[in-house]
């Protein structure tokens, strides 16, 4: 999975990342461990990929992890940022 390539403007600015959805007329804003996911989601990596980045990364057991992720990602399916 990736982010969707086109039609969006994302910039990290002090730890919190702010997407534009230009067709959709979507803004969000996304920080802490989102922003790291959403970064990583810049090529295509799998659910696995991401949980082991974070579990790596941050201070977190992986059943949290991809529970966090799993719910992030989902998220960003259904705001259809992901190609």
């Amino acid at each position: 999975m990736r982010l969707r390539t086109t039609d969006i403007s994302a910039r990290t600015i002090g730890g919190e990342t702010i997407v534009l959805d230009l067709p959709n007329s979507q803004y969000f804003a996304i920080t802490g461990v989102g922003s790291r996911v959403f970064e990583l989601l810049g090529e295509e990596r799998t659910l696995d990929d991401l949980v082991t980045t974070v579990v790596t990364e941050f201070e977190v057991d992986e059943p949290t992890a991809r529970r966090d992720v799993e719910a992030f990602v989902d998220r960003l399916g259904r705001a259809r940022l992901l190609a």
